[in-house]
C-alpha cells in the first residue's frame, strides 16, 4: 500500500472528555496531521460500548475501513469485549493498545498486537512480562499544546511553582510560603493558569499517590512542562523517569526530607553555571517529547503494521 498509511484514535462517548482521550487520541491525531501527513493519515472513529446492545461492537468493527492501524485509548481498552478484540486484530492491519498511567495490574495485555507505553518505566516494566516480549513500543507522553504558545519563562528573579492537583503532592510546610501553588485539576484550571506560568522559573515535582492510584505509571509531564517553558525542576529523585531524562547528577533532585535545603540551592544557584546546566539538561529532555518526535515515534509504530 502505498503512503500516507492509516491510523485511527479509538475512543467511547462517555470518556471523550478525559484527559488522556483528549491529550493520546485527539491530540496525537493533531501531531501527525502536522508533522507526519506525508507518512501517516490519522483519525479518530467513537467506539460503541457494550451497553449499545447486542453484538454492537461486533457489527461496529466489521463497518471499519479494513487497511487501517487501530490505537485503542486507556478508557476504550477497558470497555473492548474480547470478541471485538479478536475481530478487530483480524479485520484492520493491526492492534494497538495505549495504556497511558494504567497500573499494571488493571493492565489488559490479550488481544493486541503491541502496546504502548508513555513513558521508559513503564516500557521497562511491561516488557519485563515474557509473553509480551519485543510487543511494547514507547510514545512519550506529550506537553499540552497551548504551552508552546507561551513565552518562554523569565529569568529576571528566582520564582518558585506547583502546577497540578493540590491533592496530588505535598508541598513541605517549610517552603510551602515560597512554592506558588496554582490548582490545574480540571481543564478550566488550567486554562486559567496559563497565562501565569512564564512568571516562574522553577517547578515543584513530587508525587503523592492517592487511594486507588497505587502502581500507575506516571510519565514526567511535569517536568516536560517546564522544560517547554524553559523552566528548571525541583523533584523528587524518585519521579518516574527523572533520572533517566536528566541525568542521576541533576543538581536539584531531593530526596526525602530534602525539598527545602535543595529549593535553597536553586535559589542560590540561579543565574550562574550550575543554574545554567540545569537548564541545559531541562532543554535536552524538551527536545525528545517535542510534537515533532512524538509524531515520529508513532509514524514508526505504525508503519511495522505495513
Amino acid at each position: 500500500m502505498a503512503r500516507p498509511y492509516r491510523v485511527y484514535f479509538v475512543y467511547t462517548r462517555r470518556k471523550r472528555d478525559t484527559g488522556s482521550t483528549v491529550m493520546r487520541a485527539f491530540q496525537l491525531r493533531e501531531m501527525l496531521a502536522q508533522h507526519a501527513s506525508a507518512r501517516i493519515e490519522a483519525g479518530l472513529i467513537e467506539m460503541p460500548e457494550r451497553a449499545d446492545g447486542f453484538a454492537a461492537q461486533e457489527r461496529w468493527v466489521l463497518s471499519l475501513p479494513r487497511d487501517a492501524v487501530y490505537v485503542i485509548s486507556k478508557t476504550a481498552v477497558r470497555k473492548l469485549s474480547s470478541r471485538a478484540a479478536h475481530l478487530l486484530r483480524w479485520w484492520g492491519r493491526g492492534l494497538c493498545f495505549d495504556h497511558v498511567d494504567e497500573p499494571q495490574d488493571r493492565m489488559r495485555f490479550a488481544g493486541a498486537d503491541l502496546h504502548l507505553s508513555c513513558s521508559f518505566t513503564q516500557q521497562d516494566a511491561i516488557s519485563a512480562r515474557p509473553e509480551l516480549a519485543g510487543r511494547v513500543r514507547l510514545v512519550h507522553h506529550h506537553v499540552d499544546p497551548e504551552i508552546y504558545r507561551l513565552p518562554q519563562a523569565q529569568q529576571a528573579q528566582f520564582a518558585a511553582l506547583y502546577l497540578g492537583d493540590p491533592l496530588n503532592t505535598e508541598v513541605p510546610p517549610e517552603i510551602a510560603a515560597e512554592v506558588t501553588q496554582l490548582p490545574a485539576s480540571t481543564r478550566a484550571e488550567f486554562e486559567a493558569a496559563l497565562p501565569r506560568l512564564p512568571e516562574y522559573n522553577l517547578h515543584f515535582c513530587a508525587r503523592r499517590f492517592r487511594a486507588g492510584q497505587e502502581g500507575a505509571f506516571k510519565p514526567f509531564l511535569k517536568g516536560f512542562t517546564a522544560a517547554a517553558l524553559g523552566a528548571a525542576v525541583l523533584a523528587s529523585r524518585d519521579t518516574e523517569d527523572a533520572e533517566r531524562f536528566l541525568g542521576a547528577d541533576y543538581p536539584f533532585f531531593f530526596d526525602c526530607g530534602e525539598a527545602p535545603a535543595v529549593l535553597e540551592r536553586a535559589r542560590d544557584a540561579f543565574g550562574g553555571p550550575v543554574w545554567t546546566e540545569a537548564r541545559a539538561r531541562m532543554a535536552a529532555m524538551a527536545e525528545m517529547v517535542r510534537p515533532e518526535a512524538i509524531a515520529n515515534q508513532l509514524a514508526n509504530v505504525v508503519e511495522e503494521f505495513y
